[in-house]
């Protein structure tokens, strides 16, 4: 608060001064110190909010034990029953599963991590060899001096982590960015470093502030210069607890949607959190205890529910967090420029001890915030050194070696409240670090409350990605085997992991309760259209198996508007209320191949015959047409012979008087014609660099859940699934084998 609020100021509380009578008792409030992590009992919690649901996604629940000696060094060696896992006040936890992870022994590059220019996916490699990383910079609770500082330490780093490490970089204003996925890339990581960095305005304390009003020199007679000065902090400090609260309630979320984007990947994850931070309370201030507007207790707040709020989902996201104090080894407030021997000496506290006093106790505070999020998620705290890309290196270092501990819970209720965990050990001098707790959640529960529509919006506002449901998304060129898409459309080619869906028991089989929305998002990136989709379906064997092997397929049609940029896939398995999305160009300019038994058509060799895509109604963009269930190849000679595969009805048939050869001639080409060539009687990949095989299986789908599958990769075709391949069409396929076995006849 500056000089131009000055006057109204004092005309408000002088105003208010002269019609007060007597004095005004404090309201009542527990004195609390730092270190406590319980909010006061009159506070009452905020309700949750949708968009920062964290939830467990197992009853087997696995603690990474990092264990060091007293220099820092891992201790190697030990058995399952060195360790004791305690929760609650109960007896010890039977440990079901124990592993010693030890990447630092076996770390070798991952050429799997090299970005690819048309895949857009929420997946991590699933080799990877040491614990994915998030680097954050936090720029709503850091002066920008000291994120150049940073960034230097940062740069430093990456000359040094090993070529294994993914890493993202993250960075947080009043919202948070991802400045870069995950990479092994030094060069792009370099790069989202130097963009990492950003100028907010941090409040500043007005007791400290001789810009603020309270500081200004006062022309009152006798006493009324205190009482106007305490009506003026009173004011200033319930103003900057106000401000103070709205850093904290975004710093508290940036960590909340963390964990919900890392909570998806299996095992350890490290954040790393460049930060000043914010004190974890608000002291009362004594020096307003006295005068008609003397209330010690006003701008005074506790903020460790907030932060033990987020420290628990970070906690259950099994993400351990390194904060890294940005001040580094700050000097004594007695010989810092901060000091302003101008300050309105008539202002009580305004001389140079209480200044000291009270920025050192921020200080302090701001710490007090690092180390309990530390602590509850088994991270540790850099803070009071000048070596911060020293502590970085410590934190991944820890993710590196550690001992993964899992047990079942016994004698608690699935009841969604947080479970405390102790670990201890045998190894004397060992000293342990641990998640600190778990949510009991059931997941059919929680997820049987909520609206599968509202979840899959919710999932479109956040600003991270989800990775419940691990899928990618790839636009898909078309002409080369595939039909074009409708005029003005993008074709996409979406691709779920099963291991991610939940599939239920239905009629002897399997099936899967899957929804789906297009989220296309407006230049500004604050709203979106929202185009939702059915996916649930049964899940014979056979195509469970063909899942397994190249996951669930879907070929979406979207038509965005010219001027806006970016469309999300959201994807939410219904039982379990796990969400995946993935962000992907609305008009992109590289396209990729259809891979496997995805079969469309193309002008002039396939066309496919399904049905076409709802027209777009005026003035909004197309909305996104289903293309998988396509049940009609048409195959044309040049002569103008036609001939037809066709699945609409109980079999898979070949009908019409263009040859079997020339038809299985036509469909080999567009699925394999400039991706593989034949060589020693074998199909292998053009470019002598490529690993890729070639698919062939080919899986024929009904638009009532049947599905009829044609294996060729061994000595004959082989034929399953819940409908049969007519005599009419075998033919067809013997010659299709032997094109895929370089024995064209």
């Amino acid at each position: 608060m500056r000089m131009k609020s000055y006057a109204a100021l004092c005309a408000l509380f002088c105003a208010a001064i002269a019609s007060a009578q007597g004095s005004r008792s404090a309201p009542h409030a527990p004195a609390m110190g730092p270190d406590q992590l319980q909010a006061p009992a009159q506070q009452q919690p905020e309700p949750p909010r949708a968009a920062n649901r964290i939830q467990a996604q197992t009853r087997l629940i696995t603690i990474d034990v990092v264990v060091t000696d007293s220099h820092g060094a891992p201790i190697k060696g030990l058995k399952k029953e060195d360790f004791q896992i305690f929760e609650e006040h109960n007896r010890p936890q039977d440990i079901a599963q124990f592993e010693f992870i030890d990447h630092a022994a076996s770390a070798t590059p991952n050429p799997a991590m090299a970005p690819s220019p048309t895949r857009f996916s929420n997946e991590l490699t699933a080799d990877r060899s040491v614990a994915p990383t998030v680097l954050l910079m936090d720029a709503l609770n850091t002066d920008i001096n000291n994120q150049m500082v940073v960034r230097q330490h940062m740069l430093s780093l990456l000359k040094t982590v090993p070529p294994t490490t993914p890493i993202a970089v993250m960075s947080l204003s009043h919202v948070l960015h991802i400045v870069q996925s995950f990479s092994t890339d030094p060069k792009i990581l370099r790069a989202a470093i130097d963009r990492s960095m950003r100028a907010v305005p941090i409040e500043a304390n007005p007791e400290d502030d001789a810009g603020s009003a309270s500081n200004q020199q006062l022309d009152f007679n006798g006493g009324q210069v205190t009482q106007v000065v305490q009506a003026l902090q009173q004011f200033e400090a319930m103003e900057y607890e106000a401000q103070m609260s709205i850093r904290v309630d975004e710093t508290a979320d940036a960590m909340l949607q963390i964990a919900k984007y890392l909570g998806g990947y299996t095992g350890r994850k490290n954040l790393i959190w460049f930060s000043e931070a914010f004190p974890i309370w608000i002291a009362p201030n004594a020096d307003l205890s006295g005068g008609p507007f003397g209330n010690a207790f006003a701008g005074s707040a506790s903020y460790n529910d907030k932060v033990k709020k987020a420290a628990e989902a970070l906690t259950d996201a099994r993400v351990a967090v390194y904060p890294v104090d940005a001040k580094g080894l700050a000097v004594d407030q007695l010989y810092s420029t901060a000091q302003d021997p101008h300050i309105n000496q008539q202002n009580p506290g305004a001389g140079f001890g209480a200044q000291i006093q009270r920025q050192n106790g921020q200080h302090i505070d701001a710490q007090a915030t690092m180390d309990a999020l530390s602590e509850s998620t088994g991270g540790r705290t850099c803070k009071n050194t000048n070596d911060l890309s020293g502590c970085v290196q410590s934190a991944l270092n820890d993710g590196m070696t550690y001992y993964e501990l899992s047990y079942y819970p016994e004698g608690i209720a699935w009841d969604g409240q947080f479970h405390k965990i102790t670990v201890k050990t045998t190894q004397h001098g060992a000293r342990l670090a641990y998640r600190r707790g778990y949510f009991a959640n059931d997941a059919q529960k929680v997820a049987s409350r909520e609206n599968p529509e509202d979840m899959l919006k919710d999932a479109c506002r956040d600003p991270l990605p989800s990775t419940g449901i691990s899928l990618a998304v790839e636009p898909v060129e078309t002409g080369a085997g595939v039909a074009s898409a409708q005029p003005g459309q993008t074709r996409y080619l979406l691709t779920i992991s099963p291991k991610t869906l939940s599939f239920e028991p239905q009629d002897g089989q399997r099936r899967v309760s899957l929804q789906m929305a297009i989220c296309e998002f407006d230049p500004t990136g604050n709203s979106f259209q929202f185009f939702p989709r059915d996916l649930s379906r049964p899940v014979p064997d056979d195509l469970y198996k063909a899942w397994e092997d190249r996951g669930f397929r879907n070929i979406f049609d979207y038509g965005a508007k010219a001027e806006d940029k970016r469309v999300r896939f959201a994807v939410l398995d219904v039982p379990s209320g796990e969400v995946g999305t993935v962000d992907v160009p609305a008009h992109p300019t590289q396209f990729a191949s259809v891979p496997g038994p995805v079969v469309s058509g193309a002008p002039g060799t396939l066309a496919s015959a399904g049905a076409a895509p709802p027209a777009p109604s005026a003035g909004r963009p197309a909305p996104p047409a289903t293309r998988t269930i396509v049940t009609k190849l048409k195959f044309t000679g040049a002569n103008g012979s036609v001939s037809s595969l066709d699945w609409q009805g109980q079999s898979v048939v070949y009908t019409g008087n263009l040859a079997v050869g020339d038809g299985a001639r036509a469909l080999f080409k567009g699925m394999f014609n400039g991706k593989f060539h034949c060589d020693s009687g074998k199909l292998v990949p053009d470019g002598a660099s490529s690993s890729a095989t070639p698919s062939l299986q080919f899986a024929f789908h009904t638009a009532t859940g049947g599905v009829a599958i044609v294996d060729l990769s061994g000595e004959a075709p082989a034929y399953s699934g819940t409908f049969p391949v007519d005599d009419s069409a075998r033919p067809f396929f013997d010659y299709l084998w032997k094109l895929s076995h370089c024995q064209e006849p």
